[in-house]
């Protein structure tokens, strides 16, 4: 028989406590953060802004890195002629944002979860 904790009230839901993968994957997301900001402003140094003033890697001091893929693969960095590069502020703020929303609808999403979770304690005691 099961206990009358947590399991006994939602079965499939587990809270366990912040575990060392947790820790690593919320430090790992912030260290691609703190890349990608770096990438910028090495491009904001270089002045690698628009189409006209593009520049290779290798002249703003960067290489093919994860964070550089990341921002290509979303058209921050975007290629004006072959080899040359410049970054799109305005497609990195719609990424910025982008990502603000769906940090909220997780965080509304989970406050969803916890307030049933709590009425359906309530209700079963």
């Amino acid at each position: 028989m099961r206990d009358a904790g947590v399991r006994g009230v939602i079965p499939y839901l587990e809270l366990q406590p912040e575990t060392e993968q947790n820790v690593g994957a919320t430090a790992a997301i912030a260290v691609m953060k703190l890349k990608e900001r770096e990438v910028r402003d090495s491009f904001h140094d270089a002045r690698a802004l628009n189409p006209a003033n593009a520049m290779s890697l290798e002249s703003i001091g960067l290489d093919d890195s994860m964070a550089v893929r990341r921002l290509k693969r979303r058209a921050v960095i975007r290629e004006a002629a072959p080899g040359l590069f410049y970054f799109d502020e305005d497609v990195w703020q719609a990424v910025r944002s982008m990502r603000r929303r769906m940090a909220l609808m997780l965080l509304a999403s989970l406050l969803i979860v916890l307030v049933l979770f709590v009425y359906g304690s309530a209700k079963i005691k």
